[in-house]
């Protein structure tokens, strides 16, 4: 069994081109550390501080970072499959060319980041903040949308179609060109208080 690795400072740390299986980051600091074309896979990251992390191309699998701070990480082709990313927190990333499929990213906050195009379809973001977050033309169809913070997103061009809104500042929204289903359309109505009558 992998041992933690708890509480050590990997500032800088060159870890290009790693593969990594099954290991275990707590309350570390892999600030400015190079993880590009990195190959992690049920690698778990917790409390970490990746702040200005180089993961461009990097692949992650099954992995975890919880309550972790992306702030200016480079998330350029990054592959993220089945990830948890459960209250981490994004700020100024570049992360516009993520590539990702399936995962949990519940509570996680991305206030304000470019998430233009991002294909985002089936995810999990239950109560995450993503005010002033710019989501146009991003794939979200069947994405997890309940409770989340919504205020100021821009979603001009994006696909809604099947996620699920409860409990979301729906009212907030511009919902202008944007692709949403028949059950979105009456839920919007119900927030602006139509009364729906057969």
């Amino acid at each position: 069994m992998t041992a933690v690795r708890q509480g050590e400072d990997l500032t800088r740390a060159d870890l290009f081109r790693a593969e990594l299986t099954g290991e275990r980051f707590v309350d570390c600091r892999l600030v400015e550390a190079d993880l590009s074309e990195a190959v992690l896979t049920g690698c778990v990251f917790e409390r970490c501080d990746l702040s200005g992390a180089d993961l461009a191309s990097a692949t992650l699998t099954g992995c975890a970072l919880l309550t972790c701070r992306l702030e200016r990480s480079r998330l350029f082709e990054t592959a993220l499959t089945d990830c948890k990313l459960t209250g981490s927190s994004f700020l100024r990333t570049e992360a516009r060319t993520m590539r990702i499929s399936g995962g949990d990213w519940s509570y996680v906050t991305a206030r304000g980041e470019d998430w233009h195009g991002l294909g985002l379809a089936g995810l999990r973001l239950v109560e995450a903040d993503l005010s002033g977050t710019d989501l146009r033309k991003a794939d979200l169809a069947g994405a997890d949308l309940s409770h989340a913070r919504l205020r100021g997103v821009r979603l001009a061009g994006a696909d809604l179609r099947g996620a699920r809104l409860d409990g979301s500042d729906v009212d907030s929204v511009d919902w202008r060109d944007v692709r949403i289903d028949l059950a979105q359309a009456v839920l919007l109505a119900r927030a602006r208080g139509a009364v729906l009558e057969d």
